[in-house]
């Protein structure tokens, strides 16, 4: 049974490059990837999706999988796929939760006997402001905490709500997809309970603690993508297609370039 819950697609979805190429070429592509987006969500795996998921439950082909693969709307890693920058638009594991804990516990604060609740709706009056008022207010302090939240030093509880670290957990499950994150952040959590530091600190601090859990784990690195003449990062940055790919002589020297340029663990 799904739970409750959605994921988001952009409003320009339809406009998307990637996504016309598709309507063109394997139109049943798109309704792939949206399946694909569903799952995610409902699992809240981050973002990746396991080989056997993609194929026996979720019913994609490989030849649809393939054409996400060429435009770019998925990567493929060890063992399954990721969905490209699915973290940037939908909030991670760690968000759900610490947000259904929060929810949990605001669900007992409200369930006090009457008196309770009548004497706090008495604070809130005499505040003088409406809830709509209130509403904006905090909105407004939430947004200027956090534009200064990168001077100043938070907590490892507060690291786990900003969106710095969704970041970092796909650049992790693309780079290590076969890593349990959630038990390693609660191993994270536990180490450096107490401790306050920057967000740029916690973000170099979880990462590390994620590639060191990886290597003694004995989990390898997601294969390296190596540039090459056909390779989609070279057809787009020449305007070039699968039809007018050419082994040619700039083309190579692209690749070769790109290959050069890209640290290991940049490739996708």
């Amino acid at each position: 049974m799904a739970r409750r819950g959605y994921v988001q697609l952009a409003n320009g979805f339809y406009l998307n490059r990637k996504v016309r190429r598709l309507r063109r070429t394997m139109p049943s592509a798109i309704s792939a990837f949206v399946v694909m987006l569903s799952y995610c969500g409902d699992n809240l795996t981050d973002g990746y999706v396991d080989d056997d998921t993609a194929e026996f439950v979720l019913d994609i082909t490989v030849q649809e999988l393939d054409a996400l693969q060429q435009v770019g709307l998925i990567e493929s890693v060890d063992g399954g796929y990721v969905i490209h920058d699915y973290l940037e638009h939908n909030r991670s594991r760690q968000q759900v939760m610490a947000k259904r804990k929060r929810e949990r516990e605001r669900y007992s604060a409200e369930s006090l006997p009457a008196e309770s609740a009548q004497t706090a709706g008495r604070i809130e009056t005499e505040s003088g402001q409406t809830p709509e008022h209130q509403n904006t207010r905090t909105q407004k302090k939430e947004k200027e905490e956090y534009s200064s939240s990168f001077s100043k030093e938070i907590g490892v509880s507060d690291f786990e709500l900003v969106r710095e670290k969704a970041h970092t957990n796909a650049d992790i499950i693309r780079n290590y997809p076969k890593l349990d994150l959630s038990d390693a952040w609660n191993a994270f959590n536990s180490r450096h309970y107490g401790e306050t530091h920057t967000v740029n600190d916690w973000t170099r601090l979880w990462k590390g603690w994620c590639q060191r859990r990886a290597n003694m784990s004995g989990i390898p690195p997601s294969k390296r993508h190596m540039h090459t003449w056909k390779c989609r990062h070279v057809l787009e940055a020449l305007g070039r297609d699968e039809e007018t790919a050419q082994a040619d002589e700039k083309a190579c020297e692209l690749a070769d370039k790109l290959n050069k340029k890209e640290k290991p663990w940049q490739r996708t």
